[in-house]
């Protein structure tokens, strides 16, 4: 780990725009933001580290995880969507270029979110990176968060997401 400093281009950011870039992974990602309530960068991270780092995330690391970066996501990155979000229905072109740049905000706030996972996890030993280890540790994050890994609607999406994270 290179000190205390934020690594905002760093692997877990590359891993990120891949996997959200594969087909289905978007709306599976918000699927679990919007209707589980879940931080799709954690789901991500939960993702990454299995197929990434090959690291085996119990449910007590997820909450480590979710604990350092929750200020940060309810204070900054938060806000930020939901102003986003409040612009989208409005049609006149300088509200557009507004939300267009609260876009861009949201994302670095996103990046900056992620580096600082990336921080916790580079202290972390890795192993041989594993799709299997991305399904669990996506399942690690519903039984933390007590979603319900039970339901089909939840097992969809962490198997839309796991397989994404085995594309990059």
């Amino acid at each position: 780990m290179e000190g205390d400093t934020l690594q905002p281009e760093n692997a877990f950011w590359h891993f990120s725009l891949a996997v959200y870039a594969a087909p289905g992974v978007q709306d599976a990602c918000l699927a679990l933001q919007d209707r589980f309530g879940l931080d799709v960068n954690l789901a991500l991270f939960c993702a990454w580290a299995g197929a990434g780092r090959g690291m085996a995330l119990a449910p007590a690391d997820v909450a480590e995880a979710a604990a350092l970066v929750q200020d940060w996501r309810e204070e900054v990155v938060a806000p930020l969507r939901n102003l986003r979000r409040r612009l989208k229905p409005r049609p006149e072109a300088p509200v557009k270029a507004l939300r267009q740049r609260v876009a861009a905000l949201e994302l670095e706030a996103e990046q900056l979110q992620q580096a600082m996972l990336f921080r916790m996890a580079a202290g972390w030993l890795a192993a041989a990176p594993s799709r299997g280890l991305a399904l669990r540790n996506l399942h690690a994050l519903l039984a933390w968060s007590g979603a319900g890994e039970g339901t089909a609607a939840a097992t969809a999406l962490l198997a839309t997401a796991a397989e994404a994270a085995n594309a990059p």
